[in-house]
Protein backbone atom coordinates (compact mmCIF):
# COMPACT_ATOMS: atom_id res chain seq x y z
CA UNK A 1 0.00 0.00 0.00
CA UNK A 2 1.12 3.61 -0.60
CA UNK A 3 0.77 6.53 1.61
CA UNK A 4 1.69 10.11 1.53
CA UNK A 5 5.13 10.12 3.35
CA UNK A 6 5.28 13.32 6.00
CA UNK A 7 8.25 14.51 5.44
CA UNK A 8 10.48 14.46 2.24
CA UNK A 9 13.01 16.40 0.35
CA UNK A 10 11.25 15.73 -2.88
CA UNK A 11 7.91 14.11 -4.32
CA UNK A 12 5.82 14.26 -7.25
CA UNK A 13 5.22 18.03 -8.37
CA UNK A 14 1.24 18.69 -9.23
CA UNK A 15 2.32 19.11 -12.46
CA UNK A 16 3.93 16.06 -13.14
CA UNK A 17 0.74 14.63 -11.62
CA UNK A 18 -1.65 16.60 -13.88
CA UNK A 19 0.21 15.40 -17.44
CA UNK A 20 0.67 11.71 -15.58
CA UNK A 21 -2.22 10.12 -13.46
CA UNK A 22 -0.63 6.72 -13.44
CA UNK A 23 1.97 8.62 -11.26
CA UNK A 24 -0.49 7.69 -8.40
CA UNK A 25 -1.81 4.14 -9.33
CA UNK A 26 -2.85 2.12 -7.12
CA UNK A 27 -4.13 2.46 -3.40
CA UNK A 28 -3.23 5.11 -1.52
CA UNK A 29 -3.94 6.07 1.93
CA UNK A 30 -4.34 9.31 2.62
CA UNK A 31 -4.68 10.89 6.35
CA UNK A 32 -8.10 12.71 6.82
CA UNK A 33 -6.39 16.39 7.75
CA UNK A 34 -4.76 16.23 5.19
CA UNK A 35 -8.05 15.38 2.82
CA UNK A 36 -9.66 17.90 4.99
CA UNK A 37 -7.49 20.48 3.96
CA UNK A 38 -7.54 20.19 0.24
CA UNK A 39 -11.46 20.03 0.29
CA UNK A 40 -11.76 16.41 1.12
CA UNK A 41 -13.12 13.54 -1.73
CA UNK A 42 -15.72 15.30 -4.72
CA UNK A 43 -18.33 12.87 -4.52
CA UNK A 44 -19.65 15.12 -7.82
CA UNK A 45 -17.32 13.19 -9.80
CA UNK A 46 -18.56 10.21 -11.47
CA UNK A 47 -15.60 8.81 -11.73
CA UNK A 48 -11.32 9.62 -10.57
CA UNK A 49 -12.13 11.13 -7.66
CA UNK A 50 -8.79 9.78 -5.86
CA UNK A 51 -6.90 11.24 -8.84
CA UNK A 52 -9.18 14.77 -8.62
CA UNK A 53 -8.20 14.53 -4.71
CA UNK A 54 -4.38 14.00 -5.04
CA UNK A 55 -4.11 16.85 -7.78
CA UNK A 56 -5.81 19.11 -5.33
CA UNK A 57 -2.79 17.62 -2.11
CA UNK A 58 0.18 18.02 -4.66
CA UNK A 59 -1.41 21.76 -5.57
CA UNK A 60 -0.35 22.64 -1.88
CA UNK A 61 2.51 20.31 -1.74
CA UNK A 62 4.34 17.75 -3.70
CA UNK A 63 3.56 14.09 -3.29
CA UNK A 64 6.21 11.37 -1.89
CA UNK A 65 4.38 7.95 -2.04
CA UNK A 66 6.35 5.21 -0.29
CA UNK A 67 5.06 1.35 0.65
CA UNK A 68 3.65 1.44 4.13
CA UNK A 69 1.78 -0.47 6.19
CA UNK A 70 -1.20 1.61 8.27
CA UNK A 71 -1.31 0.25 12.01
CA UNK A 72 -4.40 -1.09 12.84
CA UNK A 73 -4.68 1.35 15.58
CA UNK A 74 -4.05 4.16 12.94
CA UNK A 75 -6.43 2.87 10.35
CA UNK A 76 -9.30 5.69 11.31
CA UNK A 77 -7.19 8.39 10.59
CA UNK A 78 -7.22 7.62 6.60
CA UNK A 79 -9.03 7.30 4.01
CA UNK A 80 -7.91 4.48 1.74
CA UNK A 81 -8.14 5.21 -2.15
CA UNK A 82 -8.32 2.75 -5.00
CA UNK A 83 -8.03 3.15 -8.60
CA UNK A 84 -12.01 3.02 -10.17
CA UNK A 85 -13.11 -0.54 -11.86
CA UNK A 86 -11.57 -0.16 -15.18
CA UNK A 87 -14.81 -0.94 -16.89
CA UNK A 88 -15.85 2.38 -14.78
CA UNK A 89 -13.47 4.18 -15.66
CA UNK A 90 -14.13 3.60 -19.60
CA UNK A 91 -17.13 4.73 -19.39
CA UNK A 92 -17.34 7.96 -16.82
CA UNK A 93 -14.11 8.66 -16.78
CA UNK A 94 -13.54 11.27 -19.77
CA UNK A 95 -15.93 13.74 -17.53
CA UNK A 96 -13.73 13.49 -14.69
CA UNK A 97 -10.89 14.15 -17.36
CA UNK A 98 -13.10 17.14 -19.01
CA UNK A 99 -13.27 18.95 -15.21
CA UNK A 100 -9.61 18.46 -14.72
CA UNK A 101 -8.99 19.99 -18.31
CA UNK A 102 -11.23 23.03 -17.15
CA UNK A 103 -10.40 23.48 -14.07
CA UNK A 104 -6.08 23.30 -14.67
CA UNK A 105 -6.63 24.57 -18.50
CA UNK A 106 -4.16 27.41 -17.70
CA UNK A 107 -1.48 25.19 -16.54
CA UNK A 108 -1.91 23.01 -19.44
CA UNK A 109 -1.73 26.04 -22.04
CA UNK A 110 1.57 27.38 -20.14
CA UNK A 111 2.76 23.84 -20.77
CA UNK A 112 1.38 23.06 -24.06
CA UNK A 113 -0.30 20.11 -22.99
CA UNK A 114 -4.07 21.41 -23.52
CA UNK A 115 -4.22 20.06 -26.84
CA UNK A 116 -3.27 16.82 -26.15
CA UNK A 117 -5.52 16.79 -23.14
CA UNK A 118 -8.18 17.62 -25.58
CA UNK A 119 -7.30 14.80 -27.85
CA UNK A 120 -6.77 12.24 -25.38
CA UNK A 121 -10.10 12.91 -24.03
CA UNK A 122 -12.12 12.51 -26.99
CA UNK A 123 -10.49 9.34 -27.93
CA UNK A 124 -11.15 7.84 -24.86
CA UNK A 125 -15.00 9.26 -24.77
CA UNK A 126 -15.28 7.69 -27.94
CA UNK A 127 -13.74 4.02 -27.06
CA UNK A 128 -16.85 4.72 -24.31
CA UNK A 129 -19.22 5.09 -27.14
CA UNK A 130 -19.70 8.70 -26.57
CA UNK A 131 -20.33 11.18 -29.43
CA UNK A 132 -18.06 13.49 -30.22
CA UNK A 133 -20.55 16.93 -29.74
CA UNK A 134 -22.19 15.25 -26.60
CA UNK A 135 -17.71 15.39 -25.10
CA UNK A 136 -17.15 19.06 -26.36
CA UNK A 137 -20.30 19.91 -24.95
CA UNK A 138 -18.69 18.82 -21.62
CA UNK A 139 -15.44 20.32 -22.33
CA UNK A 140 -16.69 23.82 -23.21
CA UNK A 141 -18.89 23.56 -19.84
CA UNK A 142 -15.87 23.13 -17.71
CA UNK A 143 -13.41 25.34 -19.39
CA UNK A 144 -15.93 27.94 -19.64
CA UNK A 145 -16.71 27.73 -15.73
CA UNK A 146 -20.40 26.57 -16.76
CA UNK A 147 -23.16 25.71 -14.42
CA UNK A 148 -22.17 21.87 -14.91
CA UNK A 149 -18.39 23.15 -13.95
CA UNK A 150 -19.29 24.42 -10.58
CA UNK A 151 -21.77 21.77 -9.42
CA UNK A 152 -18.89 19.63 -9.24
CA UNK A 153 -16.26 22.57 -8.14
CA UNK A 154 -18.15 24.08 -5.96
CA UNK A 155 -18.42 20.58 -3.52
CA UNK A 156 -14.68 20.54 -2.80
CA UNK A 157 -14.90 24.62 -1.85
CA UNK A 158 -14.84 25.09 2.31
CA UNK A 159 -18.49 25.76 4.11
CA UNK A 160 -18.67 29.24 4.87
CA UNK A 161 -20.06 30.10 8.43
CA UNK A 162 -21.08 33.09 9.72
CA UNK A 163 -20.39 33.62 13.62
CA UNK A 164 -19.75 36.24 16.45
CA UNK A 165 -23.33 37.51 16.99
CA UNK A 166 -23.50 37.95 21.12
CA UNK A 167 -27.26 37.22 21.42
CA UNK A 168 -28.30 35.14 24.75
CA UNK A 169 -24.67 34.78 26.87
CA UNK A 170 -23.06 34.21 23.11
CA UNK A 171 -25.31 31.25 22.57
CA UNK A 172 -25.41 32.15 18.85
CA UNK A 173 -21.84 31.98 18.51
CA UNK A 174 -21.34 28.83 20.41
CA UNK A 175 -23.54 27.00 18.05
CA UNK A 176 -22.04 28.11 15.39
CA UNK A 177 -18.58 26.89 16.43
CA UNK A 178 -19.64 23.35 17.50
CA UNK A 179 -21.59 22.93 14.36
CA UNK A 180 -18.32 24.32 12.48
CA UNK A 181 -15.74 22.12 14.45
CA UNK A 182 -18.30 18.90 14.00
CA UNK A 183 -18.20 19.76 9.94
CA UNK A 184 -14.35 19.66 10.05
CA UNK A 185 -14.44 16.37 12.40
CA UNK A 186 -16.51 15.43 9.40
CA UNK A 187 -14.05 16.07 6.90
CA UNK A 188 -15.24 19.62 5.49
CA UNK A 189 -13.16 22.46 5.35
CA UNK A 190 -14.88 25.71 7.46
CA UNK A 191 -14.13 29.21 7.22
CA UNK A 192 -15.72 31.79 9.52
CA UNK A 193 -16.79 35.23 9.13
CA UNK A 194 -16.79 36.83 12.34
CA UNK A 195 -19.05 39.74 13.29
CA UNK A 196 -16.73 40.40 16.30
CA UNK A 197 -13.69 41.11 13.94
CA UNK A 198 -15.07 42.09 10.87
CA UNK A 199 -17.81 44.87 9.83
CA UNK A 200 -20.80 43.70 8.03
CA UNK A 201 -19.81 45.68 5.34
CA UNK A 202 -17.09 43.52 4.55
CA UNK A 203 -19.55 40.67 3.87
CA UNK A 204 -19.25 42.19 0.08
CA UNK A 205 -15.93 40.79 -0.42
CA UNK A 206 -17.94 37.61 -0.75
CA UNK A 207 -19.81 38.63 -3.42
CA UNK A 208 -19.34 36.11 -6.98
CA UNK A 209 -17.57 33.78 -4.86
CA UNK A 210 -18.56 30.19 -4.41
CA UNK A 211 -18.80 28.23 -1.33
CA UNK A 212 -19.61 24.29 -0.81
CA UNK A 213 -22.32 26.06 1.41
CA UNK A 214 -22.93 29.12 3.91
CA UNK A 215 -24.52 28.94 7.35
CA UNK A 216 -26.20 31.58 9.25
CA UNK A 217 -26.80 31.32 12.86
CA UNK A 218 -30.04 33.22 12.94
CA UNK A 219 -27.79 35.26 10.91
CA UNK A 220 -29.38 38.98 9.56
CA UNK A 221 -27.23 38.71 6.97
CA UNK A 222 -29.18 36.92 4.29
CA UNK A 223 -31.55 40.25 4.64
CA UNK A 224 -28.73 42.89 3.15
CA UNK A 225 -30.02 44.46 0.11
CA UNK A 226 -27.76 46.28 -2.34
CA UNK A 227 -27.78 49.66 -3.82
CA UNK A 228 -30.70 49.39 -5.38
CA UNK A 229 -33.12 48.16 -2.85
CA UNK A 230 -34.10 45.39 -4.81
CA UNK A 231 -31.41 42.55 -5.12
CA UNK A 232 -30.10 41.22 -2.34
CA UNK A 233 -26.28 39.98 -1.43
CA UNK A 234 -26.66 36.31 -1.21
CA UNK A 235 -27.70 36.45 -4.81
CA UNK A 236 -24.07 37.00 -5.25
CA UNK A 237 -22.84 34.55 -3.45
CA UNK A 238 -23.19 31.32 -5.13
CA UNK A 239 -23.53 28.71 -3.16
CA UNK A 240 -26.66 26.26 -0.97
CA UNK A 241 -27.37 28.97 1.74
CA UNK A 242 -28.71 27.96 5.00
CA UNK A 243 -30.08 29.84 8.10
CA UNK A 244 -30.61 28.35 11.33
CA UNK A 245 -33.98 30.27 13.26
CA UNK A 246 -34.61 29.71 16.63
CA UNK A 247 -37.90 31.73 17.20
CA UNK A 248 -40.63 31.77 16.00
CA UNK A 249 -40.47 33.19 12.10
CA UNK A 250 -43.07 35.82 12.80
CA UNK A 251 -40.11 37.43 14.53
CA UNK A 252 -38.13 37.16 12.05
CA UNK A 253 -40.41 39.10 9.40
CA UNK A 254 -38.62 42.05 8.24
CA UNK A 255 -35.65 39.52 7.22
CA UNK A 256 -38.00 37.24 5.68
CA UNK A 257 -37.63 38.97 1.92
CA UNK A 258 -35.09 36.87 0.63
CA UNK A 259 -36.24 33.89 -0.98
CA UNK A 260 -33.13 32.36 -3.52
CA UNK A 261 -33.48 28.89 -5.02
CA UNK A 262 -31.10 27.56 -3.38
CA UNK A 263 -31.56 29.38 0.62
CA UNK A 264 -33.49 27.36 3.34
CA UNK A 265 -34.28 27.96 7.01
CA UNK A 266 -33.39 25.41 9.18
CA UNK A 267 -35.86 25.46 12.15
CA UNK A 268 -36.55 23.18 15.51
CA UNK A 269 -40.13 22.91 15.15
CA UNK A 270 -42.11 21.59 12.61
CA UNK A 271 -44.93 24.19 13.04
CA UNK A 272 -42.15 26.73 11.89
CA UNK A 273 -41.58 25.04 9.23
CA UNK A 274 -45.28 25.04 8.10
CA UNK A 275 -45.47 28.42 9.03
CA UNK A 276 -42.26 29.91 7.36
CA UNK A 277 -43.54 27.62 3.74
CA UNK A 278 -46.82 29.09 3.97
CA UNK A 279 -46.58 32.74 4.93
CA UNK A 280 -43.08 33.05 3.66
CA UNK A 281 -43.02 31.52 1.08
CA UNK A 282 -39.71 30.31 2.31
CA UNK A 283 -38.17 26.68 1.74
CA UNK A 284 -37.73 25.33 5.67
CA UNK A 285 -36.49 21.84 6.89
CA UNK A 286 -36.67 20.44 10.37
CA UNK A 287 -33.21 20.28 11.91
CA UNK A 288 -32.83 21.58 15.50
CA UNK A 289 -29.47 21.86 17.03
CA UNK A 290 -27.82 19.50 19.37
CA UNK A 291 -26.24 19.27 22.54
CA UNK A 292 -22.53 19.70 23.84
CA UNK A 293 -20.63 17.40 26.44
CA UNK A 294 -18.19 18.95 28.62
CA UNK A 295 -14.77 17.17 29.16
CA UNK A 296 -13.75 15.91 32.21
CA UNK A 297 -14.18 13.83 34.93
CA UNK A 298 -17.69 13.33 36.61
CA UNK A 299 -18.36 15.99 39.26
CA UNK A 300 -20.56 15.83 42.15
CA UNK A 301 -24.43 16.58 41.58
CA UNK A 302 -25.08 18.73 44.87
CA UNK A 303 -27.87 20.45 42.61
CA UNK A 304 -31.12 18.79 43.11
CA UNK A 305 -33.07 20.36 40.54
CA UNK A 306 -31.57 23.30 38.10
CA UNK A 307 -33.22 25.90 35.99
CA UNK A 308 -30.57 27.83 33.70
CA UNK A 309 -32.72 30.50 31.58
CA UNK A 310 -33.95 34.54 32.13
CA UNK A 311 -36.90 34.74 34.80
CA UNK A 312 -38.86 36.87 31.78
CA UNK A 313 -41.60 39.29 33.97
CA UNK A 314 -45.00 38.65 31.89
CA UNK A 315 -46.53 42.13 33.86
CA UNK A 316 -43.71 44.28 32.01
CA UNK A 317 -45.46 42.50 28.56
CA UNK A 318 -49.09 43.34 29.80
CA UNK A 319 -47.94 46.62 30.55
CA UNK A 320 -46.70 46.75 26.68
CA UNK A 321 -50.53 45.37 26.16
CA UNK A 322 -51.86 48.26 27.40
CA UNK A 323 -50.21 51.12 25.78
CA UNK A 324 -51.40 49.25 21.90
CA UNK A 325 -53.98 51.14 20.27
CA UNK A 326 -57.86 50.30 21.45
CA UNK A 327 -58.13 47.73 18.72
CA UNK A 328 -54.78 46.30 19.14
CA UNK A 329 -54.89 46.58 23.06
CA UNK A 330 -58.74 44.21 22.73
CA UNK A 331 -57.18 41.78 20.51
CA UNK A 332 -53.62 40.66 22.06
CA UNK A 333 -55.84 40.62 25.36
CA UNK A 334 -58.00 38.39 23.89
CA UNK A 335 -54.93 36.33 21.89
CA UNK A 336 -53.54 36.02 25.73
CA UNK A 337 -56.81 34.65 26.79
CA UNK A 338 -56.72 31.56 24.45
CA UNK A 339 -52.96 30.89 24.84
CA UNK A 340 -53.95 30.60 28.58
CA UNK A 341 -56.77 28.87 28.36
CA UNK A 342 -55.03 26.33 25.31
CA UNK A 343 -51.61 25.78 26.57
CA UNK A 344 -51.08 23.06 23.83
CA UNK A 345 -51.76 25.45 20.71
CA UNK A 346 -49.00 27.07 18.72
CA UNK A 347 -49.34 30.57 18.33
CA UNK A 348 -50.31 30.87 15.47
CA UNK A 349 -52.91 28.26 15.54
CA UNK A 350 -54.10 29.98 19.33
CA UNK A 351 -54.38 33.14 16.56
CA UNK A 352 -55.93 31.80 14.25
CA UNK A 353 -58.62 30.81 17.01
CA UNK A 354 -59.14 34.34 18.28
CA UNK A 355 -59.59 35.83 15.24
CA UNK A 356 -62.02 32.92 14.89
CA UNK A 357 -63.90 33.92 18.10
CA UNK A 358 -64.39 37.58 16.85
CA UNK A 359 -65.32 37.35 13.81
CA UNK A 360 -62.51 38.32 12.02
CA UNK A 361 -61.42 36.94 8.67
CA UNK A 362 -57.66 38.23 6.85
CA UNK A 363 -56.42 37.11 4.28
CA UNK A 364 -52.41 35.90 4.19
CA UNK A 365 -50.94 38.90 4.66
CA UNK A 366 -53.17 40.76 6.76
CA UNK A 367 -52.59 37.42 9.13
CA UNK A 368 -49.18 37.99 8.77
CA UNK A 369 -49.04 41.65 9.44
CA UNK A 370 -51.75 41.38 12.47
CA UNK A 371 -50.07 39.18 13.98
CA UNK A 372 -46.83 40.91 13.59
CA UNK A 373 -47.87 43.79 15.34
CA UNK A 374 -49.03 41.63 18.99
CA UNK A 375 -45.91 39.23 18.53
CA UNK A 376 -44.96 39.97 22.67
CA UNK A 377 -47.88 38.81 23.67
CA UNK A 378 -46.47 35.33 23.15
CA UNK A 379 -43.57 36.40 25.55
CA UNK A 380 -46.26 37.71 27.64
CA UNK A 381 -47.55 33.70 27.81
CA UNK A 382 -43.93 32.33 27.78
CA UNK A 383 -43.49 34.63 31.20
CA UNK A 384 -46.15 33.62 32.97
CA UNK A 385 -45.84 29.71 32.21
CA UNK A 386 -42.23 29.70 32.95
CA UNK A 387 -43.21 31.47 36.35
CA UNK A 388 -46.09 29.31 37.03
CA UNK A 389 -44.29 25.89 36.69
CA UNK A 390 -41.34 27.45 38.86
CA UNK A 391 -43.51 28.26 41.75
CA UNK A 392 -45.40 25.31 41.18
CA UNK A 393 -42.56 23.44 42.32
CA UNK A 394 -41.48 26.33 45.14
CA UNK A 395 -44.98 25.80 46.95
CA UNK A 396 -44.28 22.53 47.29
CA UNK A 397 -41.31 22.91 49.14
CA UNK A 398 -39.03 21.74 46.53
CA UNK A 399 -35.87 23.91 46.18
CA UNK A 400 -35.20 25.23 42.83
CA UNK A 401 -31.38 26.37 41.69
CA UNK A 402 -31.66 28.98 39.14
CA UNK A 403 -29.13 30.61 37.13
CA UNK A 404 -29.28 33.91 35.51
CA UNK A 405 -29.27 38.02 37.52
CA UNK A 406 -33.11 38.66 36.70
CA UNK A 407 -33.91 36.18 39.53
CA UNK A 408 -32.26 38.37 41.86
CA UNK A 409 -35.29 40.36 41.07
CA UNK A 410 -38.31 38.78 40.83
CA UNK A 411 -40.76 38.48 42.74
CA UNK A 412 -40.38 34.25 43.42
CA UNK A 413 -37.38 35.65 45.72
CA UNK A 414 -40.01 35.41 48.59
CA UNK A 415 -39.43 31.95 48.05
CA UNK A 416 -36.69 30.93 50.92
CA UNK A 417 -36.43 27.56 48.80
CA UNK A 418 -35.56 29.62 45.21
CA UNK A 419 -31.93 29.98 45.50
CA UNK A 420 -30.34 32.15 42.84
CA UNK A 421 -26.91 32.43 40.98
CA UNK A 422 -25.81 34.83 38.76
CA UNK A 423 -25.54 34.27 34.74
CA UNK A 424 -23.41 31.88 33.28
CA UNK A 425 -21.85 31.49 30.25
CA UNK A 426 -22.77 28.59 27.69
CA UNK A 427 -19.66 26.48 28.99
CA UNK A 428 -20.74 26.90 32.47
CA UNK A 429 -24.26 26.37 32.34
CA UNK A 430 -22.89 22.81 30.57
CA UNK A 431 -21.07 22.60 34.58
CA UNK A 432 -24.14 23.31 35.89
CA UNK A 433 -26.13 20.57 34.34
CA UNK A 434 -23.37 18.08 35.14
CA UNK A 435 -23.31 19.19 39.02
CA UNK A 436 -27.40 18.15 38.63
CA UNK A 437 -29.57 15.34 39.27
CA UNK A 438 -32.71 17.34 37.16
CA UNK A 439 -32.53 20.15 35.47
CA UNK A 440 -35.61 22.16 33.87
CA UNK A 441 -36.93 23.21 30.64
CA UNK A 442 -40.17 25.39 29.75
CA UNK A 443 -40.39 26.01 26.22
CA UNK A 444 -40.88 29.39 24.71
CA UNK A 445 -44.09 28.23 23.49
CA UNK A 446 -41.98 25.53 20.73
CA UNK A 447 -44.81 23.08 20.71
CA UNK A 448 -43.10 20.86 18.02
CA UNK A 449 -39.36 22.01 18.53
CA UNK A 450 -36.40 20.43 20.42
CA UNK A 451 -33.57 23.13 21.36
CA UNK A 452 -29.68 23.03 22.62
CA UNK A 453 -30.82 22.86 26.69
CA UNK A 454 -32.63 19.83 26.32
CA UNK A 455 -29.27 17.93 24.49
CA UNK A 456 -27.40 19.58 26.79
CA UNK A 457 -29.00 18.87 29.80
CA UNK A 458 -29.41 15.02 28.87
CA UNK A 459 -25.59 14.92 27.60
CA UNK A 460 -24.45 16.07 30.65
CA UNK A 461 -26.32 13.01 32.57
CA UNK A 462 -28.79 14.95 34.49
CA UNK A 463 -32.95 14.16 33.81
CA UNK A 464 -34.30 16.79 31.48
CA UNK A 465 -37.97 17.81 32.80
CA UNK A 466 -39.95 19.20 30.13
CA UNK A 467 -42.98 20.75 28.95
CA UNK A 468 -44.49 18.65 26.05
CA UNK A 469 -43.47 18.72 22.62
CA UNK A 470 -44.74 17.22 19.19
CA UNK A 471 -40.83 16.42 18.26
CA UNK A 472 -40.71 14.16 21.33
CA UNK A 473 -43.57 11.25 20.09
CA UNK A 474 -41.44 8.79 18.87
CA UNK A 475 -37.92 9.49 19.47
CA UNK A 476 -38.38 9.99 23.62
CA UNK A 477 -40.57 8.26 26.16
CA UNK A 478 -40.90 9.31 30.00
CA UNK A 479 -38.23 6.36 30.56
CA UNK A 480 -35.95 9.11 28.94
CA UNK A 481 -37.00 12.50 30.54
CA UNK A 482 -39.82 13.54 32.94
CA UNK A 483 -42.54 14.90 30.45
CA UNK A 484 -45.31 17.50 31.67
CA UNK A 485 -48.09 18.92 30.61
CA UNK A 486 -48.82 22.63 31.46
CA UNK A 487 -52.17 22.27 32.22
CA UNK A 488 -51.57 19.80 35.24
CA UNK A 489 -48.82 21.67 36.34
CA UNK A 490 -50.06 20.39 39.88
CA UNK A 491 -48.65 16.67 39.24
CA UNK A 492 -44.83 17.88 38.27
CA UNK A 493 -43.86 18.49 41.96
CA UNK A 494 -44.44 15.09 43.06
CA UNK A 495 -43.04 13.29 39.98
CA UNK A 496 -39.80 15.62 40.51
CA UNK A 497 -39.98 14.68 44.63
CA UNK A 498 -40.40 10.74 43.66
CA UNK A 499 -37.12 11.12 41.23
CA UNK A 500 -35.24 12.65 43.84
CA UNK A 501 -35.88 10.00 46.69
CA UNK A 502 -35.47 6.86 44.13
CA UNK A 503 -31.79 7.28 43.07
CA UNK A 504 -32.11 4.10 40.95
CA UNK A 505 -34.81 5.10 39.06
CA UNK A 506 -33.14 8.27 38.27
CA UNK A 507 -29.98 6.94 37.33
CA UNK A 508 -31.57 4.88 35.00
CA UNK A 509 -33.71 7.59 33.11
CA UNK A 510 -30.81 10.03 32.98
CA UNK A 511 -28.76 7.27 31.48
CA UNK A 512 -31.80 6.76 28.84
CA UNK A 513 -31.70 9.87 27.83
CA UNK A 514 -27.69 10.50 27.39
CA UNK A 515 -27.84 7.23 25.69
CA UNK A 516 -30.43 8.21 23.07
CA UNK A 517 -29.01 12.12 22.91
CA UNK A 518 -25.78 10.60 22.54
CA UNK A 519 -26.69 8.66 19.28
CA UNK A 520 -29.03 11.13 17.50
CA UNK A 521 -28.29 14.33 19.06
CA UNK A 522 -25.20 15.54 19.15
CA UNK A 523 -22.98 17.93 16.87
CA UNK A 524 -21.16 15.33 14.95
CA UNK A 525 -24.39 13.21 14.01
CA UNK A 526 -25.66 17.04 12.40
CA UNK A 527 -22.90 17.29 10.77
CA UNK A 528 -23.64 13.94 9.11
CA UNK A 529 -27.21 14.96 8.64
CA UNK A 530 -26.02 18.52 6.52
CA UNK A 531 -23.91 16.50 4.49
CA UNK A 532 -26.74 14.34 3.49
CA UNK A 533 -28.90 17.45 3.31
CA UNK A 534 -25.94 18.88 0.66
CA UNK A 535 -26.21 15.40 -1.19
CA UNK A 536 -29.82 16.19 -1.74
CA UNK A 537 -31.77 14.72 0.84
CA UNK A 538 -33.92 17.64 2.77
CA UNK A 539 -35.77 15.36 4.52
CA UNK A 540 -33.54 14.03 7.00
CA UNK A 541 -35.84 14.68 9.99
CA UNK A 542 -39.01 13.81 8.74
CA UNK A 543 -40.52 10.19 10.31
CA UNK A 544 -38.75 7.12 9.38
CA UNK A 545 -35.47 9.19 8.72
CA UNK A 546 -32.57 10.73 10.86
CA UNK A 547 -32.45 7.05 13.18
CA UNK A 548 -36.73 7.66 14.41
CA UNK A 549 -37.12 3.73 13.66
CA UNK A 550 -34.01 3.02 16.24
CA UNK A 551 -35.12 5.09 19.12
Amino acid sequence: MLRIAKTAPEGISFSELLLDETLCAGEVAVEKETARLAGGLNHKLPAKQKYELLLRIAARTPLVLAESDIPACERGDYLLLADDVPEEELRRGWIADCYVIGKYSEVLRETGFFDAAVTGVLAQAKAAGCGEQEVLACMEQMIGRGESFYKIDDVARPILIYKGDPVCHNVLTAIAEQFGMALERAGALVEYFDFGKNDVRDSLNYMNTHYKAVIGVQSYLFSIRMRDEIHYLHEHIHAPQYNFIFDHPIWLKSHMGYRGENFYLLVHDENYRRFAEHYFRQNAILFPPAGMEAAGPQPERRFSLTFVGTYGDYLEQILWMHQLERKERFLANHFLRVMRKNPDLPAEEAFAETLRQRGVTLDDGEFLEQMYRIRRTVYCVTFYYRKRVVETLLRAGLTVEVFGDSWYRCPLRSYPNLVCHPDVTVEESLAVYRQSKLSLNVMAWHKAGFTERMADIMLAGAVLVTDDSDFLKGRYTGDDMVIFERGRLEELPQRVASLLADEETRRRIAENGRRKTKREHTWDRRAEQFMELLEGRADVFEKGQCGDTLL
